[in-house]
């Protein structure tokens, strides 16, 4: 296996590319990273077996992702005459588990320039860092489907069924992702300044950095002319953006909303430790444009002040539910998601009923119910008190059913 060293040069002339269609930030990555093989001549491969170049976004967010990734990598290996590259979150989280696979080579995303030089780039890869829509990728394998579906209908390497609908739609799920064209995605920052001690993410993510508020604005605008009234706020976490130069999110969209449009702005992955330390700015400017917000995201995670240190969130959830409440007053309409995990180590039943609460208080638009996972280098390894897997499943399906949405979901 090759790891983060020189790329074998070679006639390459055609490409593949994998990544998790979910994922907001690494989608817009393996979408530029389509921009410019394609800017640089090279040919979009209708089928992975047929192109030289294999690229594979890989995700470690969760044990599901993880195991979709490797599974692709395998597949992607098995066919033999492709060089397969691979990137994303896993080579910073698990390493180890990369290294059974022959013939790879290892890229991390900050290095991806390294590619100039093995496809004799005309058009470096520094000039498609920045892009907001996504298309021309392919959806991870779902590994637990592709196992099933081997074990009930393939013996000896060929289906049971002549079936095209089952081969195509059930066996290859990797399909060409053309995902959210109605939204275009500003990327304001690179990076989180949170260190959760549940995340893996975070061993995979550039040091934090924000985008000047001129470029932002300057792309937003790309987005208006381009005909696009969705628009949607990414980094790692939207609330710290501008700490390292000088400014705050309140400030960013106080000059994003003074564009004149027809449009909606979604801010999404809002930790609300910001929301707190910011609230009158942020109370100001979403009241006086509160027609242009689409919907808030502020993953809170837990109800309990207890479980929220333990996480390293760094808010009390009793300032939180005080500002929540507020902005809710102030603006009846504006709709806000938040995500919840079960079963953090040192969850009480008490801790879990705080969760409950927070949800009844609140009645947020959108709940997500989360279920606690164990990812490798992350601090909460380290925590006792592990919660049994029978009372987290438990515990998830009571959240549940206390959070049915007002939209149904």
């Amino acid at each position: 296996m090759k790891m983060q060293i020189e790329l074998e040069k070679a006639d390459v002339k055609s490409f593949y590319v994998y990544a998790k269609k979910s994922c907001p930030r690494r989608s817009l990555e393996a979408t530029a990273l389509v921009k410019y093989l394609v800017a640089n001549g090279l040919l979009t491969a209708s089928k992975p077996k047929e192109a030289d170049l294999i690229f594979i976004y890989t995700c470690g967010g969760f044990s599901k992702n993880e195991a979709s990734s490797l599974f692709t990598i395998k597949k992607a290996v098995d066919m033999h005459g492709s060089q397969v590259i691979v990137t994303g979150c896993l080579p910073k989280i698990i390493p180890d588990k990369l290294k059974v696979f022959p013939n790879i080579t290892i890229i991390s995303p900050d290095e991806m320039a390294k590619l100039d030089s093995l496809i004799n780039a005309k058009i470096p890869y520094s000039t498609f860092s920045r892009i907001s829509t996504v298309s021309g990728i392919h959806d991870l394998y779902n590994d637990k489907r592709l196992t099933r579906l081997k074990q009930n209908i393939i013996t000896n390497g060929k289906l049971k069924t002549g079936s095209t609908y089952v081969k195509k739609t059930l066996l290859h799920k990797s399909n060409t992702v053309f995902m959210d064209q109605s939204f275009y995605r500003l990327e304001i920052a690179k990076g989180c300044l949170g260190n959760c001690s549940y995340c893996a993410i975070k061993l995979a993510m550039p040091k934090f950095h924000s985008y000047p508020p001129s470029e932002i604005i300057e792309n937003f605008r790309n987005g208006l002319n381009a005909g696009y009234k969705n628009f949607a706020l990414i980094a790692g976490d939207i609330g710290c953006y501008g700490v390292d130069i000088d400014t705050n999110l309140p400030k960013l969209l106080e000059e994003l909303f003074k564009v004149k449009g027809d449009y909606k702005v979604a801010l999404v992955d809002f930790n609300v430790r910001w929301l707190e330390k910011n609230y009158l700015e942020f109370l100001e400017v979403l009241k006086s444009n509160s027609e242009k917000i689409l919907k808030v995201i502020m993953p809170i995670q837990s109800g309990s002040d207890k479980i929220l240190k333990l996480m390293n969130r760094h808010y009390e959830i009793d300032n939180v539910k005080r500002c929540i409440v507020d902005l809710k007053k102030n603006i009846p309409e504006i709709f806000i998601e938040t995500h919840i995990m079960v079963g953090f180590p040192g969850e009480t039943e008490d801790d879990f009923s705080m969760s409950i609460q927070l949800v009844k208080e609140i009645q947020f638009s959108r709940v997500h119910v989360y279920t606690y996972e164990e990812r490798p280098g992350t601090l909460a390894l380290s925590l006792s008190e592990k919660v049994p897997r029978e009372q987290i499943d438990r515990r998830v399906k009571i959240l549940q059913r206390e959070t049915k949405t007002r939209d149904g979901n």
